[in-house]
């Protein structure tokens, strides 16, 4: 069973590695029949919740661009908000945010 789980695994992984989205697609459509042949409860949850995103995940091979960057940044932001729970001023939490994030 681990080892079925960790080949699923490699075989989601091959998508994001293809070099074009012919290859990804592939790569997916092959991910989604190894998911049903598995027979694994958690695998065939997580296919049928990104089969929704189909489209989406296979997009990165059209535009490459990727919100990672920002979505760090507010990462940080909220991790400093909870850390700086009662900083008496706002320019205080300002001043934190800009020497995490520059």
């Amino acid at each position: 069973m681990i080892a079925e789980g960790w080949g699923l695994k490699e075989a989601l992984r091959a998508v994001y590695a293809a070099d074009d989205r012919a290859a990804a697609e592939r790569a997916l459509a092959r991910f989604f029949e190894a998911v049903k042949r598995s027979g694994l409860r958690p695998f065939e949850s997580y296919a049928k919740g990104i089969a929704s995103w189909r489209e989406e995940i296979l997009s990165h091979y059209d535009q490459s661009a990727s919100n990672g960057y920002a979505k760090g940044v507010i990462n940080k932001i909220k991790i400093i908000k909870r850390r700086a729970y009662g900083l008496p001023s706002f320019e205080g939490y300002r001043e934190r945010i800009l020497l995490a994030c520059g």
